[in-house]
């Protein structure tokens, strides 16, 4: 899987307003600030993985946003942004929820949970060996089986080939969202579209 960052960074931003609509529309937040990559003042919030901060019901939420243009019903966790040495986005963010939207569903995933739960139970039971022949490979597909709380679960481990000026490997872990829920990940779930 060939990915063009500067394309996929113009196509997230083409989503803000369906985003901004579901803020306004679905949850009736009172406020939205969101943080801009093209502004050195606004890199400090973008380096903390948070996007916008919205205030619903006199609480403002740090929200990083994702966005896939298809509903696989699961749920992408990039686990290293730059492979081997720079860790993903989970590991290295502080928003309250992350806001996953798909075309017609938006899942609210509690950052906090979904951190716990991958660092201390997911991520330890990929075993290294699997990026580095998947990255020798250059498979952009590789699928697993483990076994979390006596059951077999598939997960895949995904690689994006980046081309943007510079070359670099991009990896994560995606697997149902009804891994994460059983394994206490708060996710709130929204048909939207």
């Amino acid at each position: 899987m060939l990915h063009n960052f500067s394309k996929s960074l113009h196509h997230e931003r083409e989503q803000t307003a369906k985003a901004d609509n579901f803020y306004h529309n679905v949850l009736k937040v009172s406020e939205i600030r969101r943080f801009n990559s093209d502004y050195e003042a606004d890199m400090e919030m973008q380096r903390q993985d948070v996007d916008l901060l919205i205030t619903l019901n006199d609480l403002t939420y740090k929200v990083s946003e994702k966005f896939r243009d298809k509903d696989y019903d699961d749920l992408y966790v990039e686990v290293y942004s730059k492979y081997p040495k720079t860790l993903g986005w989970l590991h290295t963010g502080s928003p309250n929820a992350i806001l996953y939207f798909t075309p017609n569903t938006v899942y609210w995933i509690t950052h906090k949970s979904l951190k716990e739960f991958c660092l201390e139970k997911l991520f330890p039971l990929i075993q290294g060996k699997w990026w580095e022949e998947q990255f020798l490979s250059h498979k952009s597909f590789v699928s697993k089986s483990i076994v979390l709380n006596n059951k077999v679960f598939k997960i895949n481990l995904i690689q994006a080939h980046n081309r943007d000026g510079a070359d670099w490997e991009t990896f994560g872990i995606s697997a149902p969202f009804s891994v994460f829920e059983e394994n206490g990940v708060k996710i709130k779930k929204y048909i939207y579209g």
